[in-house]
């Protein structure tokens, strides 16, 4: 109701005070639920912020890593270092958030900045866990904190995640060392960078994480004052964002194809449509604005694909909730997150066309509380912490995940992103 339809100032003014206090409360709400995500990122830590590896030394190649989920054993047997990259740019931005709002407390400070010094000063630096200039998609550790197995090839696309996270620690460390961290390891940056660009695949996300790389690295490049590696990068991450417009389905579904053939046809994988679609704008690799990007999220909002399946849940307990598989009838957390992100971004750049805030926030809505997946209380992990997202529910019989191995630190990130995002409006931007 707007306030010209009151008749009384007085009801103006005590109507403006209780919006004010609301959105207020609101504000309090998202800095409580950033404090409950940035400390169960910190509890996946393979460092002495999470007290089950405080006894791990800092010289083993574990040291430092962002398990998938918390480490219970105190040991991170089985890692993916994309996940871990995305744990970690979550938890730079949540962490900053409560800083400059005085939101935090000595407890969190002190896990949050170990987790973040032993991730990118000890477990990025260490080239044990590498392969040649890049990071591989798994790697196994043992009790001892010793590499066990590891992909045998280094991945472009993971490898591109953690250079994103590295600039992101060059710009909100909060450890005070981004400076340094941006001039002595930026020949590290550099060994990745080149093996990204080396080695990209025609897959969607792949090239969505390389054009935000190359223009962070870019950025990077520019900082240090390496101006003509600067200009090569962000030329090449204009030339892959370019190379995207050939995954754009030109068919109904106005989605992007999960990889290009050797014809450069486009392949939707083993016949299936996931979270791929909205990535070139959810990672910022494709302009914001372009029409396409409208089409896009009509279609994740409303549209289907294989065998009829709506990418969106459109009534019920569970509505805004998202497929991330339309192969499986489950509705993800992570998903529904990072279609938020994608749509929240869209809107700004589109004058929120077909009113893709409020898109944006029932995805979101979905994931922090109707769905029931959000484990506020530590009840539903069998350590007993709080925080951390379960990965999947069946919306037919509200079945999911009991066991605290589907609560993923990537999850954790994108709620802490989207909630930057929608709660406090300020855009993610993976590319600077």
């Amino acid at each position: 109701m707007k306030k010209s339809s009151y008749r009384w100032s007085v009801i103006a003014l005590a109507t403006i005070i209780t919006i004010a206090c609301v959105a207020r409360q609101s504000k309090a709400d998202a800095y409580d639920d950033m404090w409950t995500e940035c400390n169960y990122i910190t509890q996946c830590s393979a460092t002495s912020a999470n007290a089950s590896c405080a006894s791990l030394a800092n010289t083993k190649p574990m040291y430092g890593i962002l398990n998938d989920w918390r480490i219970g054993n105190g040991q991170a047997d089985f890692v993916k270092p994309g996940e871990a990259a995305m744990g970690s740019i979550g938890l730079l931005y949540g962490y900053h958030r409560l800083q400059v709002a005085g939101r935090s407390n000595s407890s969190l400070d002190t896990r949050a900045k170990t987790a973040l010094s032993g991730f990118f000063w000890s477990w990025v630096r260490n080239t044990n866990n590498m392969v040649g200039s890049g990071f591989p998609q798994t790697i196994n550790y043992t009790s001892a904190g010793d590499i066990s197995s590891k992909d045998s090839a280094a991945n472009a696309g993971v490898t591109a995640e953690l250079l994103i996270a590295m600039r992101k620690y060059c710009l909100y460390s909060p450890n005070g060392d981004g400076a340094s961290y941006q001039s002595q390891e930026y020949s590290l940056a550099h060994s990745m960078a080149d093996y990204v660009n080396a080695n990209l695949s025609t897959w969607t996300i792949d090239r969505s994480y390389a054009v935000a790389a190359f223009r962070a690295f870019g950025n990077w490049a520019s900082a240090v004052g390496d101006s003509g590696t600067s200009s090569y990068y962000i030329n090449q991450a204009n030339t892959v964002s370019g190379w995207l417009t050939g995954a754009q389905d030109p068919g109904g579904w106005h989605n992007y194809y999960s990889y290009l053939d050797g014809a450069g046809h486009g392949v939707y994988n083993n016949n299936i449509v996931d979270q791929t679609g909205f990535a070139p704008y959810e990672f910022n690799a494709r302009p914001l604005g372009e029409a396409y990007a409208k089409g896009v999220a009509d279609w994740w909002n409303t549209g289907s694909s294989f065998n009829n399946v709506t990418l969106t849940q459109q009534s019920g307990a569970y509505i805004g909730g998202v497929h991330q598989e339309t192969d499986k009838s489950a509705l993800y957390a992570g998903s529904a997150l990072q279609l938020a992100d994608a749509e929240w971004k869209i809107a700004g750049q589109t004058g929120n066309y077909n009113n893709l805030y409020a898109s944006a926030w029932s995805h979101y809505n979905f994931a922090r509380s109707g769905s029931t997946l959000w484990n506020t209380s530590g009840s539903q992990d069998c350590n007993g912490i709080a925080g951390g997202f379960v990965d999947w529910i069946e919306p037919s019989t509200g079945a999911k995940p009991t066991d605290c191995f589907k609560r993923f630190v990537d999850t954790s990130a994108y709620f802490l992103i989207a909630t930057e995002e929608l709660q406090f409006s300020n855009q993610v931007d993976f590319s600077n």
